[in-house]
């Protein structure tokens, strides 16, 4: 059994993990007095993780209907 979540809930968890993750990094930004290079490398991780993510196939966002999901993107390669 292989767990990969929805479009729609790959969305939210996305949505959310992205808003948690700049809310820990202004609350810390204030206490590392001045070391932003440290907020930064956070930030950097934080997208690593989300694309890891993605790239395993545990979440298929589709970036709120952005993005073409793999039904659009066959019927775009068939039609070439």
């Amino acid at each position: 059994m292989k767990l990969q979540l929805g479009r729609k809930l790959s969305d939210l968890f996305v949505a959310v993990y992205i808003i948690s993750t700049l809310f820990l990094r202004f609350y810390l930004e204030p206490q590392l007095n001045g070391q932003f290079l440290i907020s930064v490398g956070l930030g950097v991780i934080a997208l690593l993780f989300i694309w890891a993510l993605a790239k395993s196939k545990i979440i298929t966002p589709s970036f709120f209907g952005l993005w073409p999901g793999e039904a659009e993107e066959e019927a775009a390669a068939g039609n070439n």
